[in-house]
This record gives C-alpha cells, sequence and structure tokens, in this order.
C-alpha cells in the first residue's frame, strides 16, 4: 500500500476535504480502492493523476459536468468544444463590457465638462448619451447586477476573492437535537450513516415533520494529536430520546446569515465570510470556540425527502445552506 495515499493523506497533500472527495466519487469523477484489512478508502496513482486534473479545470471555471465529459472522453473533442464554447461566451461578454464601458465613459466626460449643472439633468437633456444608452442591449446593462464580471473572473484565480450577492438573513428555530460526531478518516460519511440509520429506524419524518439536518466541523483528539472530525445534528421532537453513540443536546437557534452552494463548493466560505465582516447592517456573532466550528453551520436543505430516497447509507444532498451567525450592529 506503500503508492497509495489514505482520504487524510489526500486532503492534506491537495487541499480537498474528505467530503468533496466523497462528492465527486459519487460523481464518477475519480476513484478509490479499499485494501484487505484496511477499514478505509484508499487512492492509487491514477486516482491521485485525475483528481489533480479536476482542480486544475476547476480552476478554469468549469463546471463539475463539464469536467466529468472531458476527462471520459479519450480524446480531446470534448475539450475543444467545452473551451471554445466558455471562450465564445467570454469574447460575448467582453464586447458587452466594452461598450458599456465606452458609454460611461462618455458620460463621465459630459459631466466633467459641466460641472455647474445637476448630474441628471445633463444626463436626460443630451440626447447623444441617451442616444448612446438606447444603443446598448438589455444584456450588456444586465452583467453587473446578474453576476460578477468576466474581467475580474480573469483577473482573480481564486475565486475565494469574489464579493457574495446572494445573501440571506434567516432565524433558525430552537430545538432538541440528535448529534452523530466523528473523526479521523471519513468522519463526514460515518457521522452521517449514524445521522441517517437513526432516522430510517425511527422514522423521524413521521414524528417531526419539519426536521432539519445541520453539520460543521468538529475535530477529534488522538494521543494528543488535533485530528479533522465532524458532527451532525438532525433535529428532532422535544421530549424525544436517542440511543448511544448518538448523543442529545439543545440547539439556541438564533439569526444567521445564509449562502447557498452546490454540493461539493466548499471554496464559497472564505467570499462569504469576508461579506458578511463588510456588512453595515449586521455583525459576526460566532461562539469563539473551534470545537463547534466558531458558530457556523452548514444545512442539508430537504434533508426530509432525501433521508427517504435511500434504504440505507447516508442520502445525497444537492445543496447547503452555509451558515453563519450575525446579529444587529
Amino acid at each position: 500500500m506503500t503508492d497509495m495515499l489514505t482520504v487524510s493523506e489526500v486532503s492534506r497533500t491537495y487541499g480537498v476535504s474528505a467530503r468533496m472527495l466523497r462528492h465527486y466519487e459519487k460523481l464518477g469523477l475519480i476513484g478509490s480502492d479499499r485494501k484487505e484489512g484496511y477499514a478505509y478508502r484508499v487512492y492509487r496513482p491514477e486516482d491521485i493523476q485525475r483528481l489533480r486534473q479536476i482542480l486544475v479545470l476547476r480552476k478554469l471555471r468549469l463546471s463539475l459536468k463539464e469536467i466529468g465529459a472531458i476527462l471520459n472522453d479519450p480524446g480531446p473533442a470534448t475539450a475543444i468544444s467545452v473551451f471554445e464554447k466558455n471562450l465564445a461566451e467570454m469574447d460575448e461578454e467582453l464586447k458587452s463590457l466594452g461598450a458599456v464601458r465606452d458609454v460611461i465613459g462618455e458620460f463621465c466626460n459630459a459631466l466633467k465638462q459641466r460641472r455647474a449643472l445637476p448630474a441628471g439633468e445633463i444626463i436626460l437633456q443630451d440626447s447623444r448619451l441617451l442616444a448612446l444608452a438606447d444603443e446598448l442591449s438589455p444584456s450588456s446593462t444586465l452583467i453587473q447586477e446578474e453576476r460578477k464580471s468576466i474581467m475580474d473572473n480573469l483577473k482573480q484565480a481564486d475565486q475565494g476573492s469574489r464579493e457574495m450577492r446572494d445573501i440571506r438573513i434567516v432565524h433558525l428555530p430552537e430545538s432538541d437535537v440528535a448529534a452523530a460526531h466523528a473523526a479521523g478518516d471519513e468522519p463526514e460519511d460515518r457521522a452521517g450513516r449514524m445521522i441517517a440509520e437513526f432516522a430510517r429506524k425511527t422514522k423521524l419524518w413521521e414524528k417531526h415533520p419539519g426536521l432539519r439536518l445541520y453539520g460543521f466541523n468538529h475535530p477529534g483528539i488522538v494521543d494528543g494529536t488535533e485530528i479533522h472530525g465532524y458532527e451532525f445534528w438532525i433535529t428532532i421532537p422535544e421530549g424525544m430520546e436517542v440511543p448511544a453513540p448518538l448523543v442529545k443536546r439543545h440547539f439556541a437557534g438564533g439569526t444567521y446569515a445564509a449562502h447557498m452552494i452546490q454540493m461539493g463548493n466548499f471554496e464559497e466560505w472564505g467570499p462569504f465570510y469576508e461579506t458578511v465582516e463588510k456588512s453595515d447592517e449586521y455583525a459576526y456573532a460566532g461562539s469563539g470556540n473551534p470545537e463547534n466550528m466558531f458558530g457556523n453551520l452548514e444545512e442539508h436543505l430537504n434533508y426530509h425527502d432525501h433521508i427517504m430516497e435511500t434504504t440505507d447509507g447516508e442520502p445525497v444532498t444537492q445543496q447547503l445552506d452555509l451558515l453563519i451567525p450575525v446579529r444587529r450592529k
């Protein structure tokens, strides 16, 4: 097994969480193996090579669907098609941005030449400026509102630096929860299976139709060394008891900033934090305790339905809410 790497070794070497590795496997993007006498998955050299290809293509802003199509084509045809399509879209966006930039420049020059007049009066009474603005297509004027500009994408290789726009403020209700914690290799998978088995055995969706599933990084300690761990909380009815190794806890609820991601896009935690910190209305209200990820949570959306989709194992959820505790300033 000397030429194989464990989940922890791959995660540490390539900066990919165990959950993302598992997500890539479920999508069929990479494979893994299990060795006799060894409890956890291991990755062969060809699996690592495949992972490195995925990470390179993700930096080029390709979707996981596009990446899968490219890697499953033994020739270059699919890659060429995907790249040409993306280049055409970028060229169109750059053209639209260039047109918007030129018109803004004309407006700016006109305002500088007539500083004594109100800006609105200049803009509305200058027929030349209005004609220029009318020539812009609606798609050109909506680019900045609908998504991050392509110029920012070209300048910023790190997706984590982009600013979040789709953030909601939500109130999570107070609730009792059944908690499952695991540390070491594949903690999300093991803790998730404990929660799923508990929910199915008790038919929790019948007793508690409004069930919700939260999770967060929770490290473990082995021989004095901190190792990666994860804890899941599933909401339960008041007064319900939970069997070991699950633990009953109380979740206080509260106000949170929420940002929805597709499963696997955990790199969006970075820009989400940055945007919350810049808020004029809300302040970060984390716990300061690294054992519960400083109060931050990940909610698996629509777990009520997902728990009934499979009869064993952990259900696969496609969307999550990243949740940061906040308070009004």
